[in-house]
């Protein structure tokens, strides 16, 4: 039985044009699909404005909470971590986010973990 494509340079040659001429195929069936994505999103809003609007219901939100001092800061801290984890907590310490802090200090780690000098080989 022979292969159909012979095992020579010049099946080497033919299994290369066609590759090339599929995959402009390939190509052209993706840029047909993108090319629908218009389309449908212009059908998609035709359809939204026939159908009728539902009256939209108003979104809970939460409610304003504006501590006066700390006290209260600790109060609403407290009770959001005891809904939270569904045990009593014990606000110790309130500090202000140093954002950023960690990397600065984990990069200045290894950067000085680098230039630890080796042992001495006596």
């Amino acid at each position: 039985m022979q292969p159909i494509i012979p095992d020579t340079l010049h099946g080497a040659l033919i299994l290369s044009l066609i590759d090339f001429i599929g995959s402009f195929f390939i190509i052209a069936a993706i840029g047909v699909v993108l090319a629908g994505f218009p389309l449908i999103g212009r059908i998609a809003a035709r359809f939204e404005k026939r159908a009728p609007a539902a009256p939209a219901a108003p979104a809970a939100t939460a409610p304003e909470i504006a501590p006066q001092d700390d006290g209260e800061l600790v109060a609403v801290l407290a009770a959001a971590a005891h809904a939270t984890l569904g045990r009593p907590v014990r606000i110790v310490r309130i500090e202000p986010s140093h954002v950023g802090e960690a990397w600065a200090a984990e990069g200045r780690l290894a950067h000085h973990g680098s230039h630890q000098p080796g042992r001495s080989r006596s």
